[in-house]
């Protein structure tokens, strides 16, 4: 089951016809207490939570996080990464790009120039 929770009524709608077994979730709540749910589509939105506390419970459900960001310079970017978010994908983006993301996730070498950066590691 793939949740879709990004709080944009059209993408919503353009993701759920693309991704089947998927269902648009309007509240976090339902997300922390889906058993089912094996994927979450993401934005980052106001909540009853902070994103580092939401993400942290719905990672430690194990459930695969895509997230989608505005750019690279989001503070929570660096939040995201240490939960183990590696599916991100930036604004501009197509469908594809997310859907493709469900059966094909990121290795962590895709992201490490993100985890290097934020974390200032000097590795050679």
């Amino acid at each position: 089951m793939v949740l879709i929770f990004t709080d944009n009524e059209q993408l919503d709608r353009d993701l759920s016809k693309k991704i089947e077994d998927s269902r648009i979730v309007y509240y976090p709540d339902y997300v922390l207490e889906e058993k089912e749910a094996t994927t979450l589509i993401a934005t980052i939105q106001p909540n009853k939570y902070n994103f580092k506390d939401f993400m942290f419970k719905v990672r430690e459900k194990n459930i695969q996080v895509i997230l989608i960001l505005e750019n690279e310079n989001v503070k929570e970017l660096k939040d995201a990464l240490i939960l183990g978010i590696y599916d991100i994908v930036f604004d501009p983006f197509d469908l594809t790009e997310i859907t493709l993301k469900i059966t094909n996730p990121n290795s962590f070498s895709k992201i490490s120039k993100y985890i290097k950066d934020i974390l200032e590691l000097e590795v050679n």
